[in-house]
This record gives structure tokens, C-alpha cells and sequence, in this order.
């Protein structure tokens, strides 16, 4: 479990950098006001870094930031926090509005823009500039959704129709439909690490499931239950279906289990998991973390 500051009503952890150093996230007071929340090994109080940002979706190794301040007219504006100041991250036309989901180590984010019509996948470089990420023919949105080390970038491009695919776009810019779905069913892509991606296909009928495309596989890998987290190693978090718990699946097979409530429904859930195996997220409202490193990691 996480410290917070006195006289917090609830907090929530929403990423955690690769390394475990850095957590991200919000508390919110007994007024109901909500702030930016930066933790450091995940056990110390954490930086309090004002009311003005509390919407972060993302945390690098260095402790960079990425999120959305959403208006009540409908929209949002996207910000970067590095070097200590925040900065805008613009939509890919005035008055668009941009939704950063990642930030990887170089600084670079991906994440979305939207200007009143479709959803467009979109690249924040360091220093904010924005471009769009290119779309596979046919498709006219998008959205990018994590973003690796090496600049890949994966999230899910649709058609006009609204049936979405998974997709990776690689660092030269070029994109990839993710293989391995039926093409009558939806699928998205939500995460990567050291080219292991996870995600979702979503049939036409029937429950969605969880799938793991491998960096050293050439199909993915299906899961019965709901995508987490992904790590360096292809270890992955899953909320299972059937038996409604969170678990953690190694490459080698080997099952870690999540401990977490289960009734009525599951309040535990994982927003990252490390390279070494340790699971950040949140449990009634409270930010914590699993540890499910092997021995060998552990000892370390």
C-alpha cells in the first residue's frame, strides 16, 4: 500500500514507469479536490504537484508525465510535465483536442486528437511538436494507446463502420494490422513492452478475450480473460473470466496470482507492470502493489 498525505479521501495510481522507480497518479481531499500525485519507489509520500493537471495517463523512467485536462463544455488539452514545468501538448489543428495515453523514455508520447469528428492517432516529440501516425488503407481513425523504448507504438485504427483492428505502428512511421482475428471482429491493441503486445479481440458474438502477440512469436496467444499489463520478459497481467481474479502469466507458463476482493465484482486492477515482475494499481480506491518477481529477480 501507498502513503498519501493526511486527510486524503482516496488516491488512485494510473501508470508506473518500467523500472518501478516512479508511480503516477492522483489523491484527492476531503473537498473532493483532486491532485497530481508523483510517488518514488512507490512507498514514500509523494510529490504533490498541484490541482491544476490530476488527469496523468503516463509516467517515463524519468519521471516525466503525460495526461489531459477534460472542460465541461466536452474536450481536453493534453500536457507534458518534464524539467520540472508543464507544457501543452496541442491537438493536430487549433482548437483540437489532445489525449496523450504513454510517454516512453525519450520523452516522446502517443495518444490521440480529436476535433468534434473522428479520433486521429497522433505522436507528441519532446519538445510537443505533434504529427499523425499514418492510418492502413480503408481506415479513417484511430487511436494510439502505448508507446515502447524503441518509438513502437500500438493501439486500433477503424473504418467508418466502427469496427476497430489492432495495430502497430513501427518506428519508421509505417503501420501494421496485428495478425490473428477473425476479420468479421473487432480488436484493439493496449499495450507494449520490449515488442510484446497485448490487447483484445471483440467477436461479433460472444465474450471478448484477452490476446498476447510476442515479440518472438509469429500468432498471438489467447488469454480468457480482460488485458492488464505487459512487461520486457512477455509476462502479463490478465483479469480472468471465468474465475474473476488477476494473475500473472510468465512466458514459461508459470501462474502468480493477484490477490484481490472477488465479491460482488473484482475492485483490484493493474495499470503497469515492471520489468522485474512487480504490479502497480489499485484496490479500493487505494493505490498497491504485487509483487510477482521470480527468485532470481527478486534477489536483486
Amino acid at each position: 500500500m501507498f502513503e498519501a498525505p493526511a486527510g486524503t479521501r482516496r488516491a488512485g495510481v494510473t501508470d508506473a514507469d518500467p523500472t518501478g522507480h516512479y508511480q503516477a497518479g492522483f489523491v484527492e481531499d476531503a473537498s473532493f479536490v483532486s491532485r497530481l500525485a508523483l510517488w518514488t519507489d512507490g512507498v514514500a509520500q509523494p510529490q504533490i504537484l498541484g490541482a491544476d493537471h490530476p488527469g496523468v495517463t503516463g509516467v517515463n523512467s524519468h519521471g516525466e508525465m503525460v495526461g489531459s485536462d477534460f472542460f465541461p463544455e466536452g474536450g481536453g488539452r493534453g500536457w507534458s510535465y518534464r524539467n520540472g514545468a508543464f507544457h501543452t501538448l496541442p491537438g493536430l489543428s487549433a482548437g483540437a483536442s489532445g489525449f496523450p495515453a504513454a510517454v516512453n523514455a525519450e520523452g516522446t508520447a502517443a495518444g490521440s486528437s480529436h476535433d468534434g469528428g473522428a479520433f486521429l492517432p497522433v505522436l507528441w516529440a519532446p519538445d510537443g511538436t505533434v504529427r499523425q501516425l499514418a492510418l492502413p488503407a480503408g481506415d479513417t481513425r484511430g487511436q494510439a494507446q502505448d508507446i515502447d523504448d524503441d518509438g513502437s507504438v500500438v493501439g486500433w485504427t477503424s473504418t467508418d463502420s466502427g469496427v476497430t483492428h489492432a495495430v502497430r505502428w513501427l518506428p519508421d512511421g509505417s503501420v501494421e494490422r496485428l495478425p490473428g482475428t477473425p476479420p468479421q471482429d473487432g480488436s484493439r491493441a493496449t499495450a507494449v513492452r520490449g515488442g510484446n503486445v497485448i490487447g483484445q479481440v471483440i467477436p461479433d458474438t460472444g465474450d471478448s478475450s484477452m490476446l498476447v502477440w510476442r515479440a518472438d512469436a509469429a500468432s498471438p496467444q489467447a488469454f480468457t480473460g480482460s488485458p492488464q499489463a505487459v512487461n520486457a520478459r512477455g509476462a502479463v497481467v490478465e483479469l480472468t473470466s471465468y474465475y474473476v481474479k488477476l494473475q500473472l502469466t510468465e512466458p514459461d507458463g508459470t501462474v502468480r496470482s493477484l490477490p484481490t476482493d472477488t465479491t460482488p465484482y473484482p475492485t483490484g486492477h493493474v495499470v503497469a507492470l515492471t520489468d522485474a515482475g512487480v504490479a502497480y494499481g489499485n484496490w479500493n480506491s487505494t493505490p498497491v502493489k504485487w509483487d510477482c518477481r521470480p527468485a532470481a529477480l527478486a534477489e536483486r
